[in-house]
């Protein structure tokens, strides 16, 4: 049996800090917490979700930033941001 858990997103996330970031490759960051030694590896497009997580920007603003970008429809990368903001979450990563 799987277990779901509801973690619960900011609407305004903001990046936990301190943080350190090391390029692994062009596509591959890892995020140190200094305060708790905790760790994350990001791809490119979550890494530029965790960038944009700075108070003022909620999910839907970030996907639109995305889709224009990247031209990428909308819909289809909202569904990955807010992917991206869950699993930051539940990490501790972000805050409100």
């Amino acid at each position: 049996m799987r277990e779901v858990y509801d973690i619960e997103v900011p609407e305004f996330p903001i990046k936990n800090e301190p943080l350190v970031c090391e390029e692994i490759d062009e596509s591959t960051y890892v995020y140190i917490n200094e305060n708790d030694g905790a760790t994350m590896t990001l791809n490119a497009t979550a890494s530029v979700v965790f960038d944009m997580c700075n108070g003022k920007n909620t999910d839907k603003q970030m996907a639109d930033l995305i889709a224009d970008t990247m031209g990428i429809e909308h819909n289809i990368i909202l569904k990955d941001v807010q992917d991206i903001l869950q699993e930051l979450a539940g990490f501790g990563f972000i805050h409100d």
